[in-house]
């Protein structure tokens, strides 16, 4: 058997102080399984709604969400003229809506508040309008919104 210097065990040393440490630092890790958690303790994971743009309206017109969920507008009809724009100036898709399929999206922030929006186009002509409640507390959307 060779004879064991001290440079050689130093050497074996060292490899296992790093082995010993990469094995701790990694069961350090916790797991996770890969999974997002929501920023806040008890908060849900966000989330992405859909709302169509079908012909001269919005399906649904008016969905609930929480703060940090995103909604996505998808222009499911052949009219390429739609908006989506919000009273308050949070967000103005302008012309997205060229082709079947296109999409629009806005992630919303501030809770507790509702966001009315409406077509440019076919607000005033066909009452094209919808809103978003953000939080659980948000109010309503007005009567005839």
């Amino acid at each position: 058997m060779p004879r064991l210097t001290w440079l050689t065990w130093l050497k074996r040393c060292s490899r296992s102080a790093a082995a010993a440490t990469g094995l701790v630092l990694l069961l350090s890790c916790g797991g996770g399984g890969g999974g997002s958690s929501p920023s806040e303790p008890g908060m849900p994971a966000p989330k992405m709604v859909t709302v169509q743009i079908v012909d001269f309206a919005f399906n649904p017109k008016d969905v609930q969400i929480n703060p940090g969920d995103t909604v996505q507008w998808v222009l499911a009809s052949t009219t390429y003229t739609h908006t989506a724009t919000s009273e308050d100036g949070s967000f103005d898709s302008g012309m997205a809506f060229k082709s079947a399929g296109a999409t629009f999206t806005h992630t919303f922030t501030k809770g507790n508040v509702t966001v009315q929006y409406h077509c440019n186009t076919h607000w005033h002509t066909n009452g094209m309008q919808g809103s978003v409640e953000v939080g659980s507390a948000a109010p309503p959307p007005p009567p005839g919104y």
